[in-house]
């Protein structure tokens, strides 16, 4: 019997190439508002909610930084590179997507990112959002990851067993917010490499969405049952 019956994908970072691309919306529109803002500057940000997102910016720029005009504009720079190129989907998305149909695994997207943002990548990248049974994003009451909030909301929206549920994240606290959860975490990395603790808490790490099928069959496999 299948110790899992779902799995929920992370968005940014895990089945869209968007965090490199955010990285230099960040780097564009800071300089615009006065800022040199880095890719070590927004790595933090990786994985969380904005009140989180805005509070380090905040930090690291200074209680004069409106971080909410800064973001608007990197949305809206990442949102018209999208409009000419498309969203930019990760390598064995569909894939995997077409393995879990034929599996009969249900599948949900949970992300920190808000419902405008998810639309609009999924209206760029045609024929994915019917893959998918339910979409989950942060919403205000919310704790952000690493609480496990956000999980737990996609597991109800299924009503699936959070131990029966497969997390695929490529954040820090993507990771954290699974374990805590008591789901099946699974790192597959993007920005940020694994780390001995982060490791500690996954079932399992795939260098792309290519290498994450042989990891679920394996996680299907019986196990044998000590004395």
């Amino acid at each position: 019997m299948a110790v899992f019956d779902t799995v929920i994908f992370d968005m940014d970072g895990l089945m869209f190439d968007t965090e490199a691309l955010n990285f230099k919306a960040w780097t564009v529109v800071g300089r615009k508002h006065g800022y040199e803002i880095t890719e070590e500057d927004v790595r933090p940000q990786i994985g969380v909610a904005v009140p989180t997102a805005r509070r380090l910016m905040k930090e690291r720029f200074g209680p004069d930084f409106d971080y909410d005009a800064v973001r608007s504009d990197r949305i809206a720079w990442s949102f018209a590179w999208i409009e000419e190129h498309g969203t930019p989907e990760k390598p064995g998305l569909r894939e995997l997507l077409t393995w879990l149909n034929r599996e009969g695994i249900r599948k949900a997207v949970a992300t920190s990112s808000g419902r405008e943002t998810v639309d609009f990548y999924f209206d760029h990248d045609p024929g994915l959002a019917p893959f998918f049974d339910a979409v989950i994003t942060w919403q205000p009451g919310m704790q952000g990851k690493p609480a496990p909030d956000i999980f737990f909301a996609a597991a109800r929206s299924l009503d699936a067993e959070p131990e029966r549920c497969v997390v695929l994240e490529d954040s820090y606290n993507g990771i954290r917010a699974a374990h805590a959860a008591g789901m099946i975490p699974i790192m597959v990395p993007d920005r940020l490499p694994p780390t001995p603790e982060i490791l500690s808490l996954t079932r399992g790490k795939a260098e792309g969405l290519t290498e994450v099928i042989p990891i679920l069959e394996d996680l299907r496999q019986p196990r044998a049952v000590s004395d």
